[in-house]
């Protein structure tokens, strides 16, 4: 049983014809989605200010104001959110990518 299962995991086989037409377009798509959340990140990063005044708390020994202990419900906030949040979708999606293209080309389609 785990013998056939190995099989089926390194052993290329035919796959069917709409691997090899759709494989291309879907790797075509998730590229352009790649490139528009990284454009859409770095205006982000671009518009973001700098966190002017959190090294120096430490050495001063000052304490947070109500707008550092509350910045996720701010702008600031949202911004490094929504830099977090694609960062993470673009990990995501090169680990689809690369898993696509890996599986395109185990399977003689590329032929």
């Amino acid at each position: 049983m785990s013998n056939n299962l190995f099989n089926l995991l390194l052993v290329p086989t035919e796959r069917p014809k709409w691997i090899a037409d759709s494989f291309p377009i879907i790797q075509g798509i998730i590229i352009g989605l790649i490139s528009l959340i990284s454009i859409v990140m770095i205006v982000a990063i671009l518009v973001s200010p700098p966190d002017a005044g959190t090294g120096t708390n430490a050495i001063t020994g000052a304490s947070e104001s109500y707008y550092t202990k509350n910045r996720n419900k701010n702008n600031l906030g949202r911004i490094r959110n929504l830099i977090i949040i694609c960062s993470i979708v673009i990990a995501i999606l090169t680990i689809i990518f690369f898993i696509m293209f890996g599986i395109f080309n185990m399977s003689g389609a590329a032929e």
